[in-house]
């Protein structure tokens, strides 16, 4: 009787320690991600928000179209769509990891990730190079999509083959 005694007390208080640190250690594997990617996100905003609101940061660079304002904003949304795509990609790897259940659904959640940094890239550039395809407009938009459409056919596969339980790598060779 004492020993079930003590086992009823150890094991009540493996359970206490467990409730109490479990919601932490449940998020602890995805929290560095997620900090790296919102705070990189957050301080690329107050350095945009900084920079343009310095005087004459409107003029254009001399001898073409583009105004320095817009040179800054594509700067900065290169750095915003590559931290996006890191972090963003060891995000979902992470969530992966630490909830087995979400793990057939971590490409998506890369693929969401990648389809973010590529529209960020879209909206950046489209100032500076706008004045490039302005007599095909309909270029611009295509070239992105034509970009898109290589992580979509990818992550379709990949979801599909793991919600159909086969190995990714095995089937794409035998086709």
């Amino acid at each position: 009787m004492g020993n079930s005694s003590c086992v009823s007390i150890c094991y009540g208080k493996v359970v206490v320690m467990s409730k109490h640190s479990s919601m932490m250690d449940d998020l602890r594997p995805i929290l560095p991600p997620l900090v790296r990617l919102l705070a990189g996100i957050i301080v690329l905003i107050v350095i945009q928000a900084a920079v343009l609101g310095l005087p004459g940061i409107t003029q254009l660079i001399p001898t073409t179209p583009i105004t320095i304002a817009s040179m800054i904003v594509l700067l900065l949304g290169l750095v915003a769509s590559g931290i996006v795509l890191k972090f963003g990609t060891q995000l979902s790897e992470s969530i992966g990891e630490a909830y087995k259940r979400f793990k057939s659904w971590t490409p998506l959640l890369a693929y969401l990730f990648q389809m973010s940094a590529l529209f960020i890239l879209y909206i950046v550039s489209k100032p500076v190079v706008g004045s490039f395809f302005a007599s095909v407009p309909w270029a611009y938009p295509l070239i992105f999509l034509l970009i898109a459409l290589a992580p979509t056919i990818k992550v379709v596969i990949r979801i599909v083959n793991n919600l159909e339980g086969h190995n990714t790598t095995r089937h794409l060779l035998t086709n």
